[in-house]
């Protein structure tokens, strides 16, 4: 698991998610489709509802750790990191 704070620009080891109803089945739908090919290199977005906060997610694979570039600088220093 990587979480990356993009506003300060570094990893974080530990996050709370305090998620609505909504955002929460937006967020398990969501999962649900990446998980049904995890190898794909696609990713999705869920806001709030006054859209002043957002949670980006992807699914990272051993295969997409091999080739990291797709990704932009910032997640491809993350994502190599032990």
């Amino acid at each position: 698991m990587k979480i990356i704070d993009d506003r300060r620009k570094q990893s974080v080891e530990s996050a709370s998610l305090f998620l609505t109803p909504r955002e929460a089945r937006e967020m398990r739908s969501n999962l649900d489709d990446l998980l049904k090919d995890p190898e794909a290199h696609e990713h999705f977005h869920v806001y709030s509802d006054d859209n002043s906060r957002e949670i980006s997610c992807s699914i990272i694979t051993e295969q997409k750790l091999k080739d990291l570039s797709k990704y932009n600088s910032l997640e491809r220093q993350i994502l190599a990191e032990e």
